[in-house]
């Protein structure tokens, strides 16, 4: 009697199949690592600020860091805190190597009051320790590093770049835990306070820029990804940095419409 399911020779994969296999595991570590990764320390930002404003993790919703920008790993694990007055802005940072990235949050309006409330402190730069001293030569054991530092002098609130910096070497008795070593992280940040060219920046220094001021014209860009797409002009009706949510208006049929701050007076429909 024949065999129903007769045993079928084992094929070996041809060089072809082979090929197409490896090129797409390379273009999955090329495009899928950094999706994951994005999640995953929007994840983890959620997770930390839920237990600061005492908010559901799962009502919290953490923008992801622009995908242009590829982050770096932290094998000590990434650090988090709230630099500015509200909880809104969420700073990640790694001391080694160094990086930081600002992830913009949002909850419901309902929820506004408890978390006014319950919203942490600004965080505070940690008091160095000062540098141990050899008795022998009087020099003390810290070592100097690459820093960031503007080539011309800007005032309170200016946009800053990275074409508006340049790296020197900073003295070891300058170079604490706070300096930016990275002229990347300038792009879309503004000056917190008035800054000399020359002089090492650091953290405190910066802030995520005001993007969309009131008043002024706002470029909003609706249908992304629907295979169409529409641009019309509003009025910014508040403020906003990177990844707020804004009101803007219709000056001609006076409709007002929120829209998500994506760069300098430009906005998308939510």
């Amino acid at each position: 009697m024949q065999d129903p399911c007769p045993t079928l020779p084992h094929q070996r994969p041809s060089m072809a199949l082979l090929a197409l296999m490896s090129l797409l595991a390379l273009l999955c570590a090329a495009v899928c690592t950094p999706a994951r990764a994005s999640a995953t320390i929007t994840d983890q930002a959620a997770r930390w600020l839920s237990s600061q404003i005492k908010v559901p993790a799962d009502r919290i919703t953490v923008q992801a860091p622009d995908p242009r920008w590829q982050m770096p790993s932290c094998p000590s694990g990434p650090r988090f805190d709230t630099p500015f007055s509200n909880a809104n802005t969420v700073r990640v940072r790694c001391e080694a190597p160094q990086w930081q990235v600002f992830l913009r949050a949002q909850w419901p309006e309902e929820l506004q009051a408890t978390v006014a409330t319950a919203a942490p402190a600004p965080a505070t730069p940690r008091a160095e320790p000062s540098p141990a001293v050899s008795s022998s030569n009087s020099r003390p054991n810290a070592e100097p590093r690459r820093g960031i530092v503007l080539t011309r002098a800007v005032g309170r609130g200016s946009l800053l770049s990275p074409a508006s910096a340049e790296s020197v070497q900073v003295p070891a008795r300058e170079a604490d835990s706070l300096l930016v070593t990275d002229a990347q992280f300038l792009d879309q940040m503004e000056a917190v306070r008035d800054l000399p060219a020359g002089v090492p920046l650091r953290q405190t220094d910066i802030r995520p820029a005001v993007l969309v001021r009131q008043g002024q014209w706002v470029t909003m860009t609706v249908g992304q990804g629907t295979g169409f797409t529409i641009t019309v002009r509003l009025e910014a009706l508040q403020d906003g940095r990177m990844g707020d949510r804004v009101m803007l208006r219709n000056t001609e049929s006076g409709r007002t419409v929120s829209g998500v701050v994506t760069g300098m007076n430009s906005a998308k429909g939510a």
